[in-house]
């Protein structure tokens, strides 16, 4: 074994959940190796450049303001000195069958626009919104201490978090409102989380909202490649190494424990610890030989349910857009069941191309630098959007289907922007097949299993898994969804191998904080 080759943590893929790991690791003195398969890093926290214009992936990040948890891991690894951040004062606007009801990062703002809207209602959402906010409390205490003595008594310290761990959204709004509109208005932001009210966890729908409404919604200047980049910067100046277009092929196994990788080059690399940010099924069902998996966990991660994937139209366009509409996503739907009509025709394998809905971001609008005035970046989004319905078709099909798509998408996005059809300078399509071609992703998954109430928080595989020396990190492991999620299991992964020295005693980086404030 060449000590070339030997290091103490290697980390497969780049995504936003390994450079945290990566980050945490080695400023803590450990030599660690990331290796990521495309020739960028970042994963879905990407952008990319076409024609001399900036797409982004996501759209927006929750939990930086001060003090915020986000806030508190950023700090503590100096990231801010090389990124900075826009901050959003609309996380959503809403657009359903003839209501326009924008969701504030200001909690009380936008309790007065679902009063307004909802003047039955003004008890009922009271009741909602202070329930919401004793759930965030439960989960935030899991994050600032999730030692396990601490679990030991989950059912005690964390009521809320047992109460609802198997309730959907719908269920959790029904026990204190019977209004089907004010539910569905409540629940639109579901797209960040990829399953609608009826499906979705009410843990992870609560904590995406709150993440929000007490940590502010942000946009990274420049956007959401510098984020990705300020963490592989700062990886570097930690002492870390980054290798791209290096694709991992397998992890080795020697006497039941997880020592190496091997690339697709053939090459090998060795370590005391594996962490895995690639996905769930890649992990396990691609990466691991059978003989070295476990038949249970093998069975497990068989049973989950992939999370959905979408289409995107990116777009440049030369017209006036209205203030109105910068916020983090516009969620447009003509009626209040588009959403189950669209999951229905998924779970057929089908896709809507008459009336739809779909989700908006206007890059432009959070950073008026990214193109020349008087231009506009936007992302048309259609969710759910099934694998297999792009992928049995030929190449030639493939094209007239994305072009029939993205006509469509456009058309019905006049709806909220008129006459956009007019005024585009540039088209580009991205589909299920897209994202899985550059992450890896399984079928282009969004957020790697679903966030479904079975596989939210403790229904996934922890950051220590039943494998010696591997290691999970990212969307896949606890707690779950999205930046905010992805962010603090690289900090817990971290933590699992440094022993709690981050998290111990319930005092999460709390003294390295002190002296950044300092």
């Amino acid at each position: 074994m060449s000590t070339h080759n030997q290091y103490d943590t290697i980390i497969i893929g780049a995504g936003i959940g390994g450079l945290t790991a990566g980050n945490f690791l080695a400023k803590s003195g450990h030599k660690v190796l990331i290796l990521e398969k495309h020739f960028k890093i970042g994963g879905y926290v990407s952008s990319y450049r076409h024609k001399g214009y900036l797409f982004d992936v996501p759209h927006v990040i929750g939990g930086l303001k001060e003090g915020a948890p986000l806030d508190r891991i950023f700090r503590y690894l100096n990231l801010y000195g090389k990124v900075q951040f826009n901050s959003i004062e609309k996380i959503f606007l809403y657009k359903l069958a003839g209501y326009s009801i924008s969701c504030y990062v200001d909690i009380e703002k936008f309790k007065n626009e679902l009063k307004k809207n909802f003047p039955k209602e003004t008890k009922n959402i009271n009741r909602i919104t202070e329930e919401m906010a004793l759930i965030w409390k439960e989960i935030i205490s899991t994050y600032y201490d999730p030692s396990w003595f601490r679990m030991l008594f989950f059912p005690a310290i964390f009521p809320r978090l047992v109460k609802y761990q198997n309730w959907t959204f719908e269920r959790f709004l029904s026990q204190f409102t019977n209004d089907y509109k004010l539910k569905k208005v409540m629940g639109a932001g579901w797209g960040y989380l990829g399953l609608n009210i009826t499906r979705v966890s009410a843990l992870y729908m609560v904590g995406m909202l709150m993440s929000y409404h007490t940590g502010g919604a942000w946009y990274p200047k420049g956007g959401f490649q510098s984020l990705s980049d300020a963490f592989a910067v700062n990886f570097n100046r930690y002492g870390g190494i980054i290798k791209t277009g290096v694709e991992v092929d397998k992890i080795i196994f020697q006497n039941k424990k997880a020592v190496g990788v091997r690339t697709k080059k053939r090459e090998e690399f060795f370590a005391d610890q594996i962490i895995s940010n690639a996905d769930t099924k890649k992990t396990f069902l691609n990466l691991c030989e059978k003989k070295d998996l476990p038949k249970k966990l093998s069975r497990r991660v068989k049973d989950y349910v992939q999370s959905v994937s979408g289409v995107v139209v990116h777009l440049v366009v030369d017209m006036y857009l209205s203030e109105e509409l910068s916020c983090g996503g516009i969620m447009y739907f003509p009626n209040f069941d588009t959403d189950e009509h669209q999951f229905s025709l998924y779970d057929q394998g089908k896709m809507d191309q008459k009336s739809f809905g779909f989700g908006m971001s206007i890059a432009t609008l959070k950073d008026s630098d990214l193109v020349p005035s008087g231009k506009h970046v936007l992302d048309l989004v259609y969710m759910p959007a099934p694998y297999e319905y792009f992928k049995k078709t030929t190449r030639d099909e493939y094209a007239i289907l994305k072009e029939h798509i993205s006509e469509k998408m456009i058309q019905v996005a006049q709806n909220v922007i008129p006459d956009l059809g007019k005024h585009i300078l540039f088209k580009e399509i991205s589909t299920p097949l897209t994202y899985e071609r550059y992450t890896g992703a399984t079928e282009g998954g969004w957020y790697d299993i679903d966030c479904s109430p079975k596989q939210a928080l403790l229904g996934r595989i922890r950051n220590k898994t039943p494998m010696k020396g591997l290691y999970l990190t990212g969307a896949k492991t606890f707690p779950g969804e999205g930046m905010f999620g992805a962010m603090h299991a690289g900090l817990f992964t971290a933590d699992s191998i440094l022993r709690g020295q981050l998290t111990r005693g319930g005092c999460l980086l709390k003294d390295e904080l002190r002296q950044s404030k300092s």
